[in-house]
């Protein structure tokens, strides 16, 4: 075994630079793998650790409407210690700034919380523990509009006055108060400020600090007694398990970054392990004469890879751990926990193991042929073409390497079978790109015959023996088709939150207009120079059956596909004659007026809410329209562009129908520029204290802010990805350099030129970038397409200038390096070059 050890070293310390290769091909998927599974891990700590905390009590019951006096009654008979909180948004003005903003209000009653502390600065400072009129708001309003402590803010009626500024509340992250800011009065001075109208827009909570609950008999009295009451219960667990869902979605897509790139080096690994083998056959043979066995042989190999593939992954957990710490403060204000690093061992253990295990799989099928190289192969090298022998273990070795990657694939994913699914798709990409590699080969070989002498010389390096055309093309085409998908499928996703404020669209929502302020509202927004685009009614009703089944009838049926977030809102809806800008009809007839005497009242329904209650034209359904229920059938869908500033609505009635119902009205305008924006909060301010005109473009500030974070994590990790792919394209076009020596040789012993030679090879590494690159993308499109619907449910548009930017940059990075790899070849004279590759 010392021995083994002393010929492997001395045999492969010569050759370091191209066993670096195999090493720096796993190094990134590695460092991938262990920076996000230790992230995870020191999340799931700090959640753990901090469970209590994430809610603040025992047990929070929920409604968006006032609870009933049953339900009052029942909450009362939970015991323990309790709190009450009311929130909602509002306009709110600051004195001293003259200046408006929408803020989310949160009236608390004192006790809350119970697990935790809220955190103020000055410390102590809980408007909840008095009775007057104070405030305290989150820093970004503070430093927004550069209050100070004193200063006054007015909501609605009431004037209030600033005692502190918010540094943390239990079980909320820094993005909490993102949107619309947070401020935090006493619910005592709520009735004082009468924001709080017929059909308002509330969440009602109430905390319990009761250790001993049985929340999961809770859950069942409530789903029993209150079944319309549309009461949700949140403990300590579910608010875990609320948390962590986001957070694994996130490490699910970048743990899949990780084990991408590892399947990239993984290629990488087997394309360089075999053009090194490929020179040290010779080696193998002259052993044998030594008297060592084909065994033995091989396994001096073996050590080589095995001890550079280790290395590499000790690397890779290296800078995982590196990097590791430079995730908690990209993602770290998405959660509302304070994220304590440490180095998670088994995430390290699990990272190198991974990466061992995926070198061995790729670096054992290169390594098999050696054990048939003859001790005659030493003597007879000279006079007798070599002559490449299969090993019998070659086709059982494929075999389990696919049935360990598949096992990889599951571990990996959740549900396993997605793992399976993806395996699957790989191997038959694998398959494709081994089809157009041999189907380019036999083509170049048969049918293309250029006269021109450069293309006719560079076109049959591409089937001549010993060509690297096929792993050229599998594994560039394999890396161009993973990193451009997961490139694509990131573009999906991001389109999704693409929404964009168009010099004519509007930029200011108006809501919570009472029917009586429209006319005074309206010549306020005239007499500022503006117009109102577009308003709606919105009446406020609930779901009360569905294809004549209940609410509570569905939510007791363990095999129900309709989710409770659908059964349990307040619907807004709205009643109008025609449709509104961002809808367009799908099918059916759009009804603009009816007799509110006939029931049942033909409605429009869009089209992914209809999908998701599983009805379509023709069936029916019963809202409870604030106590009267009123039966509805479905006479067409639409679709919605919700990315535009538009009132849009999930059900609209025709008119004739609710007009007598009790209501308010939201409407939306635009203006210039910021100043106009400001004068027409202000003044909407004084005169209706209680309408709430939003900005939406420091919304869209908001939504960028918190998308760019993420997608920025997301771009960070994928760059693991493109790094091993670079990897992976200068090992394949190295390796293929000594492949190349001998015809480039050739060609200068008979007369050739340098630039002849240069020109040869950039038009046979262009060729293979550009085939491998196009197929690539080609299937990246319709990988991320099918991710895109099966998957994640998204409607994705393509961005073809990606692609195409795509196919050139593979294309020209493949030229440039097979360049760089081939320089000197052509510019040294023949006898030179064999010298030195001999």
């Amino acid at each position: 075994m010392s021995y083994l050890w002393k010929t492997a070293w001395r045999d492969g310390r010569h050759h370091l630079r191209r066993l670096v290769l195999c090493a720096l091909s796993i190094v990134f998927g590695v460092a991938a793998m262990v920076a996000i599974d230790s992230f995870v891990a020191n999340v799931e700590v700090a959640i753990e650790t901090e469970a209590k905390t994430l809610l603040g009590a025992d047990l929070q019951v929920s409604s968006r409407t006032p609870f009933s006096s049953e339900a009052e009654a029942w909450i009362e008979s939970l015991g323990g210690d309790q709190s009450r909180e009311i929130r909602f948004s509002s306009m709110a003005l600051f004195e001293e700034a003259e200046q408006t903003r929408l803020v989310q209000v949160r009236a608390l009653s004192s006790g809350f919380p119970y697990y935790g502390e809220f955190e103020t600065e000055p410390a102590g400072a809980n408007p909840a523990a008095t009775e007057e009129p104070v405030i305290v708001l989150d820093p970004v309003l503070m430093a927004q509009y550069e209050l100070v402590l004193g200063d006054w803010v007015v909501l609605g009626n009431t004037r209030f006055e600033i005692i502190g500024e918010l540094v943390k509340m239990p079980g909320e992250s820094a993005f909490a108060g993102t949107f619309a800011p947070r401020a935090y009065i006493s619910l005592a001075q709520l009735e004082e400020t009468g924001l709080m109208g017929t059909g308002s827009i509330a969440f009602h909570r109430a905390y319990i600090h009761e250790p001993d609950l049985d929340t999961e008999a809770i859950r069942a009295y409530v789903k029993e007694t209150f079944p319309d009451e549309r009461i949700n219960l949140d403990d300590i667990e579910e608010r875990k398990e609320s948390i962590g869902r986001p957070l694994t979605n996130l490490s699910r897509y970048l743990g899949l970054v990780g084990f991408i790139a590892l399947l990239l080096g993984g290629v990488g690994i087997a394309g360089t392990v075999q053009a090194y083998l490929t020179e040290k056959r010779d080696t193998v043979a002259i052993l044998r004469c030594l008297g060592s066995s084909a065994g033995w042989a091989s396994q001096v190999f073996l050590v080589q890879v095995m001890g550079i593939a280790l290395i590499g992954a000790a690397m890779g957990a290296l800078l995982g751990v590196l990097v590791q710490t430079v995730l908690p403060r990209m993602l770290g204000d998405w959660l509302p926990v304070d994220i304590e690093y440490f180095v998670n061992v088994p995430s390290i253990l699990a990272g190198v193991g991974f990466g061992a295990l995926i070198a061995l799989l790729f670096a054992i099928y290169p390594l098999l042929p050696l054990r048939r190289i003859s001790p005659l192969r030493a003597l007879r090298a000279s006079i007798q073409p070599t002559v490449h022998q299969r090993d019998p273990l070659q086709r059982p070795w494929i075999v389990l390497t696919v049935l360990a990657l598949a096992g990889f694939c599951a571990l990996r994913t959740d549900p396993w079978y997605h793992g399976l699914i993806f395996a699957g798709v790989l191997g038959l990409v694998l398959l494709i790109f081994l089809g157009i590699a041999v189907g380019i080969q036999r083509a170049l070989k048969q049918w293309v015959r250029p006269r021109h002498y450069l293309l006719r010389q560079a076109f049959s390096n591409l089937h001549r023996p010993q060509n690297r055309t096929a792993f050229l093309i599998v594994s560039i085409g394999l890396g161009t088709f993973l990193v451009s998908t997961l490139t694509l499928v990131q573009s999906g996703l991001l389109q999704q939150s693409d929404i964009q404020m168009n010099s004519d669209q509007p930029n200011l929502l108006m809501f919570d207009i009472q029917p009586d302020q429209r006319p005074d509202l309206y010549n306020i927004i005239d007499e500022g120079g503006m117009e109102i685009f577009e308003d709606a009614p919105i009446v406020t009703m609930r779901l009360q059956a569905v294809k004549d089944r209940t609410v509570a009838e569905i939510k007791a049926d363990p095999n129900t596909e309709i989710d409770n977030w659908i059964l349990n809102r307040e619907w807004r809806n709205t009643y109008r004659g025609e449709l509104g800008p961002s809808e367009t009809l799908q099918s059916g007839n759009y009804v603009s007026s009816w007799d509110g005497l006939k029931q049942p009242v033909p409605i429009s329904l869009e089209d992914d809410m209809a999908a998701d209650l599983g009805v379509t034209l023709g069936d029916t359904l019963v809202f409870d329209v604030q106590g009267i229920p009123v039966e509805v059938e479905v006479s067409s869908l639409r679709t919605v562009d919700w990315r535009q500033m538009r009132p849009n609505f999930f059900a609209t009635f025709p008119t004739g129908v609710l007009e007598s119902a009790p209501h308010w009205w939201i409407a939306v305008t635009r203006s210039p520029d910021v100043e106009t924006t400001a004068r027409l909060q202000r003044d909407i301010f004084r005169v209706f204290p209680n309408v709430s005109v939003v900005d939406m473009k420091v919304i869209l500030e908001s939504l960028e802010s918190i998308v760019s974070k993420i997608s920025f994590a997301i771009r960070f990790m994928a760059l693991f990805t493109i790094a091993t792919g670079i990897v992976v394209l200068a090992s394949a076009v190295t390796t293929s350099r000594y492949q190349r020596v001998r015809e480039s040789i050739l060609l200068r012993t008979l007369g050739a030129q340098s630039g002849q030679v240069r020109w040869i090879m950039a038009i046979e590494y262009a060729l293979v970038g550009a085939v491998a690159a196009t197929v690539g993308t080609l299937l990246s499109i319709a990988g991320s397409l099918g991710l895109a619907y099966w998957l994640l449910n998204i409607e994705m548009t393509l961005p073809w200038l990606t692609c195409g930017a795509t196919i050139v940059a593979v294309s020209g990075l493949t030229l440039l390096t097979g360049l760089l790899n081939s320089r000197g070849i052509s510019s040294h004279p023949p006898l030179e070059i064999l010298r030195e590759e001999g």
